[in-house]
């Protein structure tokens, strides 16, 4: 251990005693490093930027069925089933699915709005607590033409034409919340599904205008025209979408984005793998020679050394100790210079997504970069300490 310490410290009165050579290598170190470093930092900035735009609104994870069909209570528990779903919900028909909504002192005629059926953790909502009973939440434009908030009853209406007169079901509903303008842009209001399923009952002639407004839970055998589903991440869309053409179900999804991000993603990552390599195999290179060479210089010495008593461990701590060093303070170089220029580039307007920075480089990039550099380093000083083994104690007494 005492003799790995003195190699140690020798290797570093060396490496300061040839400053001008030992910071040659750092700095060239740092040339092939900075330059990775902040592709990396650009690769996870705009891949970053990217997959959030798609992600900060969840219809990015939404799948729905296109055409109206019939789902049965079994399917939708199916689908709920899945790792991958993390909510999903029936829909009824898409003409049922229309109502009007006016507050109850309204002259004016009701504005007409979709009707969604919700329940506990619809993305859509934000985070508000799904509606229950004779409550909904409305979209932010509905609430703002009706001119109402939270806690406001207002008069839903459902109208349907039997032998060519108008008949119309009214229920009071109170608004519970209301969905920010991001979660849905159109006049939509989210019911229980009870709610829906009467309007669509009494648009089907099932049930008449004067019907109790009960909360009948719905029938087991009941079926629906088609679902509201929100994969889990991102990736599982494209999963979903290809399980349902799978069962003959054309879905409505942004897979094809999604598909488009995933392989935008692996392109860059195997383009700046293979940078990367290409790099750290000059480096690697370039690095080995110097430490080879800085051994052939220093025979005498290194030989003088063996001849003082210095174990052959203290020969491989030797170059050991300078390729750990010169590594590091690149590794240290390369950081700023990168950080620097990453502040640089985000400052400047090529902003892929509002908000999102183009680069971004973390610190788990740069300890990456440490340790790969580290690990590579000492695979170079392997090559040099394998030479300084082979000198000989008495090549000191012969050159003296």
């Amino acid at each position: 251990m005492a003799s790995a310490r003195l190699a140690a410290g020798l290797a570093l009165a060396d490496a300061r005693h040839e400053a001008r050579l030992s910071l040659a290598t750092i700095l060239g170190i740092a040339a092939i490093l900075a330059p990775l470093i902040v592709l990396a930092g650009l690769k996870a900035g705009i891949v970053s930027a990217i997959r959030e735009g798609l992600t900060e609104s969840p219809r990015a994870r939404e799948v729905v069925n296109i055409a109206n069909r019939s789902f049965d209570a079994a399917f939708i528990a199916a689908m709920r089933a899945r790792p991958d779903v993390a909510f999903i919900v029936p829909r009824t028909r898409t003409l049922a699915a229309v109502g009007g909504f006016a507050r109850p002192d309204a002259a004016d005629a009701p504005v007409r709005a979709e009707l969604l059926a919700t329940a506990p953790g619809d993305p859509l909502l934000a985070g508000l607590a799904a509606p229950e009973g004779r409550a909904v939440v409305l979209s932010a434009p509905l609430a703002e033409q009706l001119g109402v908030a939270a806690g406001a009853a207002i008069r839903m209406r459902v109208d349907r034409i039997v032998a060519g007169a108008r008949e119309t079901l009214g229920v009071t509903v109170m608004v519970a919340g209301v969905a920010p303008l991001a979660s849905f842009g159109r006049e939509a209001a989210f019911l229980p599904l009870p709610l829906l399923l009467l309007a669509e009952d009494f648009q089907d002639g099932t049930i008449g205008p004067d019907a109790p407004e009960a909360d009948a839970a719905p029938a087991p055998d009941r079926a629906y025209a088609g679902f509201r589903l929100y994969a889990r991440r991102l990736e599982d869309v494209v999963a979903i979408d290809s399980a349902l053409r799978a069962q003959g179900i054309e879905a409505e999804t942004r897979a094809e984005d999604v598909a488009a991000l995933l392989a935008l993603d692996r392109n860059l990552a195997t383009l700046f793998a293979a940078i990367a390599a290409l790099a750290g195999a000059g480096y690697l290179v370039g690095l080995a020679v110097g430490l080879y060479a800085n051994v052939e210089r220093k025979r005498r010495d290194l030989a003088l050394l063996r001849l003082m008593g210095l174990p052959a461990r203290g020969l491989v701590v030797f170059p050991a100790t300078q390729a750990a060093v010169f590594a590091l303070a690149g590794v240290a170089v390369a950081a700023g210079f990168a950080v620097g220029l990453e502040l640089f580039i985000n400052r400047l307007d090529l902003a892929v997504a509002e908000g999102h920075p183009v680069s971004a480089i973390g610190a788990g990039d740069i300890a990456i970069a440490a340790a790969a550099t580290l690990a590579g380093a000492l695979v170079a000083a392997v090559f040099a300490a394998r030479r300084a083994l082979a000198i000989a104690p008495g090549e000191g007494m012969r050159d003296a």
